[in-house]
């Protein structure tokens, strides 16, 4: 095996190339999209597994799948590639009169209020700052962060939790209920379990981080679970619900916040002891963040102030 550099070794064409056929499962779809010939491609792949010293693909029925070896580069190659893009799209709009670009990931905690208002801000004080927000779960989202798809990921997430990741805490949530304004419920200064159980919650789902949390709180309450006839992590539904029944929703204070302002929503006399992960962002430890990322991440710390207990 050669003793140079990789990068002496390898060409960026042949990255592409790599994860070309990750993605489509087929040397000749993996030419179509980089728009080279199936020889070609054949050559080059040759070439990238010379280069490398491994074997990178194994040919599979009709299809081509990675080895171990080449899921190993194709995941670094998506980082570089992902890198590069980032350089051509913040040269193209420094050119353009722009300052930079930021993809943010963010879960369903820190959609309603956290990100909106962090970026609104944002466009205040760096007009030329320009952003792509997608929401997803965390899974979808960390997949996407670790891939180089996106830059910053804000939602609930404890420090230290992944080692490839680089996290900060912004704040601790309060937790309240939440109910349209003119339930039953707030009418009485004072509420117990047996009141507010007495109604439906709409609960988030297994599997979300804040679930066990309040399956926990109600163990500890010794009081058995609501009626949950509905399971979501969605605001918007959540938010459909209280203004058409009488649905109580456990939530972080500043979701319910705009609509409190409005008179819509009111927030229940009733303390709820729930241990979650704090709000963070987190980045890819290996990336250190744009300074437009940068300028987004100062943002959010603004508006984390004051916030939590």
């Amino acid at each position: 095996m050669s003793t140079s550099p990789l990068h002496h070794r390898i060409s960026l064409s042949q990255l592409r190339l790599l994860v070309a056929l990750a993605e489509t499962g087929s040397l000749q779809r993996a030419a179509d999209a980089v728009h080279i010939s199936q020889p070609a491609a054949t050559k080059a792949l040759q070439q990238l597994e010379q280069g490398a010293g491994e074997m990178l693909v194994q040919r599979r029925g009709i299809g081509s799948v990675l080895t171990p070896q080449g899921e190993i580069l194709c995941r670094r190659a998506r980082l570089v590639l992902a890198e590069l893009q980032d350089a051509e799209r913040e040269l193209g709009l420094w050119h353009s009169g722009a300052a930079g670009h930021i993809t943010i990931g963010t879960l369903p905690v820190s959609t309603p209020h956290l990100v909106p208002i962090a970026l609104s801000q944002l466009l205040q004080v760096a007009p030329r700052i320009t952003t792509t927000v997608l929401e997803g779960n965390s899974e979808a989202m960390f997949k996407d962060l670790k891939a180089g798809g996106i830059d910053l990921l804000v939602g609930r997430f404890y420090p230290g939790q992944d080692e490839e990741l680089s996290t900060e805490a912004l704040y601790k949530s309060v937790f309240r209920l939440g109910v349209r304004t003119g339930h039953p419920l707030t009418s009485s200064p004072h509420l117990e379990w047996s009141d507010v159980l007495a109604y439906p919650w709409v609960l988030p789902p297994a599997g979300v981080r804040t679930r066990p949390a309040l399956d926990d709180m109600f163990r500890r309450a010794l009081v058995s679970p609501p009626k949950t006839p509905v399971e979501s992590t969605s605001y918007l539904v959540m938010r459909s619900l209280m203004f058409n029944s009488n649905i109580v929703c456990p939530m972080p204070i500043e979701v319910f916040q705009d609509d409190v302002k409005l008179g819509l929503t009111q927030l229940l006399p009733f303390e709820l002891d729930l241990t979650v992960p704090p709000i963070s962002v987190v980045w890819l430890g290996k990336r250190d963040p744009s300074p437009a990322a940068r300028a987004f991440i100062e943002q959010l710390r603004l508006v984390s102030r004051g916030k939590g207990p």
